[in-house]
């Protein structure tokens, strides 16, 4: 019996039928080809996955409408691109590949206005509602009528194209800060023509859009319009004028597709953070309700969603007809089948660390907890099954250990895990206890989960020795054996029971109202929004100008945006050095000369180190096969961890 009704029930579109109500929202790892400037084989592969997966639509990620204003990323797709390419031949493949998975194969076209640089549009300058100089010190070259009727051209030909390539809709980005939102928002646009101040002026342009569409695909194509209820910015768009829209727009779309947020503000909303006041789940639903009650068109929910009973009460409810997935879907494309068959628990959380786009500056894509994503094609080939079943030994229960002995124990050897501590989880175990980290214990959980499901034969508090490992006879070793705290040379540190960021597991309670975190890195910082939300009062100090400066982009602003919000709990002192620990608390010194920071309670995360001489010992034992993975090789990330546990237990043949 289907345990989810409303939320696995279909949905008839014009002439298409969702199978369910959860759609893949758009996301990509694989940014496609600099040469064709659009999709390749890797991303359509990527695509393909979510399809076969079970979602009911899946949304090609940002898709340029042309090269000329309408991109913002040198290498990234887009349609209409000067002279033709062969870029075409993969758009078809890619809505194939989509459809022949029972999906409806949609594409998200945005245009980002003046949000994108001259070097992405052959020089110029961008253009948007209005003609300023933006703080970076680029131009911004007002639109005037006949450009935006170009505008309204180029969309209009690059939809008809892509309903000819096999696409069935399309999802027009108009919110975060893009093209449609400079118009729609009060905040960004402040034009005093017939194009700005009142909704109805400032809605003119995107209508124009959307009517240029509809004629370019015909009455029979679905498009869906995605807008931010929400800027999160003075003087955005207000919930008013955003209802008005929607019913503007009712009789020119097929959905509306509410989320929120402005790349012109913060990135907390448009892509959920752990660090949102309740929680990244449904964080935008009020919204989608809100739309909902106005328009008779299908309204879909975009924030953070994984759990089915959620999404199902959602559909039920009548708060909204659709709710899209996106970073779960990345953790665990085959997450609406295992809803839907009711294996919840198999299900890989997404652990919302937003290192899939966290680091795209950086050219480092993928998903911490999903090796596979973005690579489908490369492990396919890597992927083959095993030559013969192998006794495996791995030494070390965290992230990294569990992984490997998941995935040598999937491809059917016969694995033993063994771990000094008496529980499995590591590093992860100080989820427990930390107020932000509920879906990294999810996924802590998982991984025990599966290991018990597995057979994995698990040694709990024991130490695992080279001698020990050798008797086993084993023909692999994966060692992930983790790292050791590093302990500042502060004079009185430990004669004063500071206690380090990693003891908390098993002394929160003891730890007082007033506390000074010594070192500002991501742990150090995330240890004291956990404190501040409890409402105590945390200084953290930190040597550098830089608070957090291991996290990526998005972390890293949602890390700021939250200790402003807890401001009240939580002060920073950077460019500081901790002289001396006393009975009171922390003797600093800073630019304005000395001072005691009065404590009951001092915690220190100065970073770690690996256990280099517990690996070298275990190099040496005479096992064919020998993997050092995760901390141990070097002080790194869940993803390292996960990643080179999954392909150390891949090489195993």
């Amino acid at each position: 019996m289907n345990k989810y009704p409303h939320l696995f029930s279909p949905l008839k579109i014009k002439n298409a039928t969702f199978r369910n109500r959860i759609f893949a929202g758009p996301c990509s790892m694989t940014p496609g080809s600099p040469n064709l400037r659009g999709p390749d084989i890797f991303q359509v592969m990527f695509n393909e996955d979510k399809a076969r997966g079970g979602a009911a639509a899946v949304t090609v990620s940002e898709t340029s409408v042309d090269i000329t204003y309408g991109t913002r990323k040198s290498a990234g797709n887009a349609v209409l691109v000067p002279p033709d390419r062969d870029a075409f031949r993969w758009y078809i493949k890619e809505a194939a590949a989509i459809e022949r998975h029972g999906a409806v194969p949609s594409i998200q076209l945005y245009h980002p206005g003046d949000k994108t640089y001259p070097k992405f549009i052959g020089g110029r300058a961008p253009v948007g509602p209005n003609t300023y100089t933006r703080p970076d010190g680029v131009e911004v070259k007002a639109m005037d009528i006949k450009l935006m009727e170009d505008t309204c051209e180029s969309f209009a030909e690059a939809s008809s194209r892509l309903k000819e390539y096999g696409f069935k809709m399309i999802m027009v980005h108009g919110g975060h800060g893009w093209l449609f939102s400079q118009f729609l928002s009060p905040a960004t646009n402040r034009r005093e023509d017939e194009f700005g101040g009142s909704i109805e002026n400032r809605a003119r342009f995107p209508i124009m859009i959307l009517d240029a569409m509809r004629k370019a695909v015909g009455d029979d194509f679905i498009i869906e319009f995605r807008m931010s209820g929400d800027e999160h910015m003075e003087n955005g768009i207000t919930p008013d004028d955003v209802c008005a829209f929607a019913m503007m727009i009712e009789d020119k779309v097929d959905i509306i597709h509410m989320s929120a947020g402005s790349y012109y503000t913060t990135n907390q909303y448009m892509f959920p953070s752990i660090y949102l006041p309740n929680g990244p789940q449904g964080c935008n639903l009020h919204l989608a309700r809100a739309v909902k009650q106005k328009v008779k068109i299908p309204v879909a929910t975009v924030g953070g969603y994984y759990d089915p009973e959620v999404m199902d009460r959602i559909i039920r409810d009548g708060d909204a007809d659709i709710v899209y997935m996106t970073r779960q879907i990345l953790a665990d494309p085959e997450t609406p089948n295992k809803m839907r068959q009711g294996r919840e628990n198999e299900i890989t959380p997404c652990v919302r660390c937003m290192n899939c786009l966290g680091n795209f500056d950086k050219g480092v894509m993928g998903c911490d907890v999903n090796p596979n994503v973005g690579h489908e094609l490369l492990d396919s080939v890597v992927k083959q099954p095993p030559e013969n079943k192998r006794k495996v030994v791995v030494v070390g229960g965290g992230p990294g250990g569990m992984t490997a002995a998941v995935t040598a124990a999937q491809r059917g050897h016969d694995v033993t895990l063994i771990e000094k501590a008496n529980k499995l989880g590591g590093t992860l175990n100080y989820t427990e206890h930390d107020c932000h980290k509920k879906d990294l214990m999810r996924y802590r959980d998982h991984l025990i989960n599966k290991v018990g499901k597995l057979g994995v034969d698990v040694r709990l508090g024991t130490e695992a020795t080279p001698e020990t490992v050798e008797s086993m006879d084993p023909f692999a070793l994966i060692v992930s054996v983790g790292t050791s705290v590093i302990v500042p040379g502060i004079p009185g540190l430990l004669e004063n029971g500071a206690l380090s960021a990693e003891e908390l597991e098993e002394n929160e309670s003891g730890v007082g109202g007033e506390i000074v975190i010594i070192g500002g890195g991501l742990t150090g910082c995330e240890t004291g929004l956990h404190f501040a939300e409890k409402g105590k009062s945390v200084t953290i100090v930190e040597m550098t100008d830089e608070i957090a400066s291991g996290a990526n982009h998005m972390t890293h602003a949602a890390i700021l945006e939250t200790i402003e919000r807890l401001s009240g709990n939580i002060s920073i002192m950077t460019k500081t050095k901790c002289l001396q620990v006393t009975p009171e608390g922390v003797e600093v010194e800073y630019s304005g000369g000395r001072t005691l920071l009065k404590a009951d309670t001092v915690i220190y995360s100065v970073g770690l180190k690996p256990l280099d001489e517990t690996v070298l010992k275990f190099l040496q034992c005479d096992i064919p096969l020998i993997r050092p993975v995760g901390d141990c090789t070097g002080v790194a990330n869940l993803r390292k961890a996960v990643h080179g546990g999954y392909y150390a237990a891949l090489d195993i043949r």
